[in-house]
């Protein structure tokens, strides 16, 4: 049997894929950190990657759900419900 042809979708180039998200405060999220959302009650996500239409501006990320320390499933929302996460504090030192 002959193989296959990859094919590629006809709308690939509309969409622009980025591996990290800037929020408006200046914080970056990188792929694989753990975020949580706005209006998800109790769920934290581990963020995949940032996608832009170009014909239309419109803009999501990607997440898998996380249940129980494991990855379920996948979940898409707008950028602006990524609640504001908290700093990494340091120890104070006497």
């Amino acid at each position: 049997m002959a193989r296959r042809k990859a094919t590629v979708s006809p709308n690939a180039h509309l969409y622009v894929v980025n591996n990290f998200y800037t929020m408006p405060d200046g914080r970056t999220i990188v792929k694989d950190e753990t975020i949580k959302i706005d209006g998800e009650h109790g769920g934290k996500f581990k963020f995949l990657q940032h996608v832009v239409r170009t014909d239309n501006a419109i803009e999501w990320i990607d997440c898998f759900e996380i249940r129980s320390g494991v990855m379920c499933a996948w979940r898409s929302f707008r950028p602006n419900r990524i609640k504001p996460l908290p700093r990494t504090r340091k120890k104070k030192t006497v």
